[in-house]
This record gives structure tokens, C-alpha cells and sequence, in this order.
């Protein structure tokens, strides 16, 4: 066990899968309720939650929370719900909550990482993100986080010296750096590091008013395609929160190509 592994406090909250507990319970729909596990990796919150019903977990997806999330943030919600349904297991961190892809975030996804494969024995095969969990996980991918199969990414917010839209976005940036960014963590700037053998998703809106198609994942999208990667693009409607970006059956098929190395589609919607 590696060393950011070793002295983690552990709580299991709820042992429901079948052969953990007798009388493990049943959630409304029929299935059984899969297990939550949390701990304190270096003072952040993080969480494993194990997929629902009996089947073999088929891999680990970290999940990177956006602006005023945690490591509990959407776990509960269909959309990732969909994911530990179809058999995954996600983990999850409170990243140094708005860090926005400082370096103490990029040390946060490395112990998750360690961690989560190492209480599962299974491997992370995919990483998702949503808005400044763009950033957060973009800046773990260009400062040597082991990378997964598969990123997907809903409505990334990479460009941090552009966030003067989204509500507090400059106040939290300048909290999370001690001022301006540095160049190296503003992911926009270094899209031509990030490593291609990665498989990339983007999901967003040309009409999203707070994180620009044009200055985020455009920029994203088109470094990738010059350099040779595999990046494809759904594309959502409406503002920022518009319930089109968290698609559970694009989310729940790519997670499926990721894991058996089929490819997804260029561009659907």
C-alpha cells in the first residue's frame, strides 16, 4: 500500500450488498443499494460508492465536482447514479472544494487514485468531470496523475482567466492560487500536454452564458483533433444548468467503450 494510502480513517456508512450483511436491504425499484464508503485522505473528505445490485463491479470512475461541490455532490443524483447501475464504482473527493486545478487538487486526485484502487483492487478506467471539475481534472491528467482510459467531460471550465460569468468564478479562482493563476495551471494554456492516448467526451452548449463554448471546450476539442486524439462531442442545449448536459445514457455508453475499447460517437445531437 503506498504511503497516501497508509493512516486513512475509514468509515463505512452502509454495508447493503448481498453477501456483506444478511438482510441487506432493497432500494424502492427492486435492486439492492450498493455500499458508501468514505474517508479522510489528507484532511479532504473522499468517497467510494459501490455499484447497485449483485453483479461484478466492472471498474472505477472518479467523479471531479464543480464549483461549491464535494466529494458527495451528484453521487445520489440519476445521472452518476446511472453509471452505478450499469456497474461502476465512483470515486469521489472533496478536492479542496473551489480549488479550481491548484496543486493541492492535483495531490487530491493522486491520493484518490491510490485509494480508491486500492480498498477495490479494481482500476480506474474513467474520470468525469463537470464545469471547474474540467479544470481540476485536466491539471491532474498535465501534472502525472496515473490517466485514465477515458475522460468525459461536461461543459469544462478550462480557461480560468475567462470566468468572469460564471458567479463568483474570479473571486474563487483568486482565492484557490493566491492571485492570477500561473500560466502552467490554466488549462487552456497547456492543452497541447495533455496526454493522447486518453479517450475525451465533451458535453456542452454553444448557448451556455457562463463557461463559452468558444473559449473552453472549442479550444479543447480543436487541440485534441490537430494532435491526433480521440475526442467526440455531444452537444447540449440551452444555459449552463440546462438538465441537456447530464445525459445518463451517453454518460453510461461511453462508459461501456471505455471499458471495452469500442469507440464512441464523433457527434451526436
Amino acid at each position: 500500500m503506498s504511503a497516501a494510502v497508509k493512516g486513512v480513517v475509514t468509515v463505512v456508512l452502509t454495508v447493503l450488498l448481498v453477501g456483506l450483511l444478511v438482510g441487506a436491504t432493497t432500494a424502492p425499484s427492486g435492486e439492492t443499494e450498493g455500499e458508501i464508503q468514505v474517508a479522510e485522505l489528507e484532511g479532504q473528505g473522499a468517497q467510494l460508492t459501490f455499484p447497485s445490485g449483485d453483479g461484478e463491479p466492472k471498474g472505477i470512475a472518479v467523479w471531479f465536482h464543480g464549483q461549491g461541490g464535494n466529494a458527495a455532490n451528484r453521487v445520489d443524483g440519476p445521472w452518476l447514479q446511472s453509471l452505478r447501475r450499469a456497474g461502476w464504482v465512483i470515486a469521489s473527493s472533496d478536492f479542496h472544494f473551489t480549488s479550481w486545478g491548484n496543486e493541492a487538487s492535483t495531490e487530491d486526485a493522486r491520493r484518490l487514485v491510490e485509494w480508491a484502487e486500492a480498498e477495490t483492487g479494481l482500476e480506474v478506467r474513467l474520470w468525469v468531470s463537470g464545469s471547474m471539475g474540467g479544470a481540476v481534472s485536466l491539471n491532474a491528467l498535465n501534472f502525472g496523475v496515473e490517466p485514465p482510459a477515458c475522460w468525459y467531460g461536461v461543459k469544462p471550465a478550462i480557461n480560468l482567466r475567462e470566468m468572469d460569468n460564471v458567479p463568483g468564478g474570479r473571486k474563487f479562482i483568486a482565492q484557490a492560487f493566491d492571485g492570477e493563476p500561473p500560466a502552467e495551471r490554466d488549462p487552456v494554456r497547456n492543452l497541447d500536454t495533455l496526454p493522447t492516448e486518453v479517450r475525451y467526451r465533451v458535453v456542452a452548449s454553444k448557448d451556455d452564458h457562463w463557461v463559452l463554448f468558444d473559449e473552453n471546450s472549442g479550444p479543447l476539442i480543436s487541440s485534441l483533433t490537430e494532435r491526433g486524439g480521440e475526442v467526440s462531442l455531444l452537444r447540449a442545449t440551452g444555459l449552463h444548468e440546462d438538465p441537456s448536459h447530464f445525459n445518463t445514457g451517453d454518460l453510461v455508453d461511453f462508459a461501456e467503450t471505455c471499458r471495452t475499447g469500442a469507440t464512441a460517437s464523433a457527434d451526436a445531437g
